[in-house]
């Protein structure tokens, strides 16, 4: 009876799993034209959960803000940058970590400029969510920090974007630029030309910068039919193995499983408990003590 009341314990406890999608794949690259104590030129393959969070604690941290216990810290990824005269954002959508492997001549450019700066940091495998983007999570945080930004191409594509880039840092501290390849036939080489421009931007002002480049794709990219480009880190292009997505069938199979294994696991206890009694010859009561005549 009691082995029948854990299990029926245990079993909704197993069965009762998280039914929320799993992340999208979206990079993270950071680098400054001043170097960063004890960090350099640094690859990082942890898996970041939530990199709308992650993108904001980079920019705080970069302005002397970021929080004491925030993911970037805990991770000990980012050293004592020099604080930045300017902090730029590039948020785009084409970037992922599959194209991170390979040697496209976008990749190539992107890489020439991470070779330039003093000091980089590129997290392939952080995960976004899907929910809130990139730059509502920037904003927002600069907002409640009280330190003042402003935005390129974000509410309209910039015809200018060079010069847009060019005015906006004069004016703030903080610049968020959003990439628009709508039209491009090459996504991602559109991107990173207008990453390149905005870097040029940046670069002529002669001041200490961090640039952050975020690529947040889209949340139904994990969704899309067999062949088509998969952004989950669960599947097979990510590099850490033949894996495939569990789908609903496969996580009930999993939890009916878990809680199989639990319910042996109890019997087997059970069954080792009454056999060492029962090898012990423990009794099951002890004798009552002599009456004190009876001693007499």
């Amino acid at each position: 009876m009691r082995l029948l009341a854990l299990s029926l314990l245990v079993l909704p406890a197993v069965l009762a799993g998280n039914t929320g999608s799993i992340g999208i794949s979206s990079p993270l690259l950071l680098w400054s034209n001043r170097g960063a104590a004890g960090q350099g030129k640094h690859i990082s393959y942890q898996v970041l959960t939530d990199m709308e969070q992650v993108a904001s604690e980079l920019v705080l941290g970069a302005l002397g803000k970021g929080p004491e216990h925030s993911q970037v810290r805990m991770s000990g990824l980012v050293g004592s940058l020099e604080k930045p005269r300017s902090v730029v954002v590039f948020i785009g959508s084409q970037l992922d970590a599959a194209d991170m492997r390979g040697h496209s001549e976008a990749v190539q450019s992107l890489g020439t400029v991470l070779d330039a700066a003093s000091s980089s940091l590129v997290i392939p495998y952080s995960t976004s969510q899907g929910g809130v983007s990139v730059r509502e999570t920037v904003c927002s945080n600069l907002d409640k920090a009280q330190i003042s930004h402003k935005a390129v191409g974000c509410s309209a594509p910039s015809a200018e974007l060079k010069a847009d880039v060019a005015a906006a840092l004069a004016e703030s501290r903080v610049v968020l630029v959003c990439a628009s390849v709508q039209d491009a036939e090459d996504g991602l080489a559109a991107e990173i030309e207008q990453l390149r421009a905005v870097q040029a931007a940046v670069e002529e002002t002669g001041v200490a910068h961090v640039m952050l480049y975020a690529s947040q794709g889209a949340a139904d990219a994990a969704a899309e039919p067999a062949g088509g480009k998969r952004r989950s880190l669960l599947a097979t292009y990510t590099g850490f193995g033949p894996y495939t997505v569990c789908g609903p069938l496969c996580q009930t199979q999993v939890r009916w499983l878990e809680g199989m294994l639990a319910v042996l696991f109890l019997a087997l206890a059970s069954c080792a408990g009454l056999v060492c009694l029962y090898v012990l010859d423990t009794p099951t009561r002890f004798e009552a003590p002599p009456k004190d005549g009876a001693q007499q």
